[in-house]
């Protein structure tokens, strides 16, 4: 299910059908669940240990964490604050994930170029443990490049492409995740999803908005002196207006064109 149908079938689910935390074990058969990442996020493999998912301050973007269970109940809440994910599986290290679609900010500044990631607003702290793959579910319509804001030259070291807007993270379904202090068990939940988009889509609407919102990511950067300069995306199709979806191999159209932030890594 993509983040789309995702949200028409939270729109049509009654969230007091059951609770999300206690289903039959019936229900849990899966062994993984699928945790979308879309928007404004910013992910930090620089941890030995977990995963982290930075939501940086951003005026205007909202947060929401949506969980949809086995048995079609769903929850959704605003999120502020640290979560976290737990499992009592070990991993011997940092996995080398391969995203082609993602942003990686090394390829613009350089290997020695750290985050501030815990220091988002919202932060989203996943064990490599508990994690069975990562991939981009989802993807810009365009392709970008990034050029310098201080003199406009395109940054040769980026490769130009369409790019990550959502992760999906396949989580261990015998993990559990904290959530405004309550227990989550992934074993009762088919998906969940984060989300943090303009919270006025119309405010944006016709506008590229990964450009305009691209700056509040620098914030949460520390670069060295010789990578001391700011740059900012590119739309090097900015005619289009039908967007993709990633589904295998495929590129699949969406029906309804709905972009705004794309996910970076550090």
């Amino acid at each position: 299910m993509n983040r789309r149908d995702f949200l028409a079938t939270m729109g049509g689910a009654t969230a007091a059908a059951a609770t999300l935390t206690h289903l039959s074990p019936a229900l849990a058969a899966e062994t993984t669940t699928a945790f979308y990442a879309t928007g404004l996020v910013m992910v930090s493999f620089e941890d030995s240990r977990v995963l982290r998912l930075g939501l940086p301050k951003a005026p205007g973007h909202k947060a929401t964490l949506s969980m949809l269970a086995h048995d079609g109940a769903s929850r959704s809440v605003n999120m502020k604050g640290a979560y976290t994910v737990e499992t009592g599986e070990t991993a011997s290290g940092r996995p080398d994930y391969k995203i082609p679609e993602l942003i990686r900010m090394q390829e613009i500044y350089g290997n020695n170029i750290h985050s501030k990631v815990p220091e988002c607003p919202t932060v989203i702290s996943i064990p490599y443990a508990a994690i069975k793959s990562i991939t981009a579910s989802e993807v810009s319509p365009t392709r970008y490049t990034f050029v310098r804001r201080d003199n406009g030259e395109e940054i040769q070291t980026f490769r130009p492409r369409k790019v990550a807007e959502t992760l999906r993270i396949e989580l261990s379904s015998d993990a559990i995740m904290k959530v405004d202090g309550k227990t989550v068990a992934l074993n009762t939940m088919k998906e969940l999803h984060t989300r943090y988009a303009p919270e006025d889509p119309a405010s944006v609407a016709g506008m590229d908005a990964f450009s305009m919102h691209f700056p509040y990511y620098n914030a949460y950067l520390v670069r060295p002196a010789e990578a001391n300069f700011d740059v900012v995306p590119k739309n090097l199709e900015p005619g289009r207006q039908a967007t993709t979806t990633v589904v295998g191999h495929h590129f699949m159209p969406r029906i309804i064109p709905e972009f705004f932030c794309f996910v970076i890594s550090c």
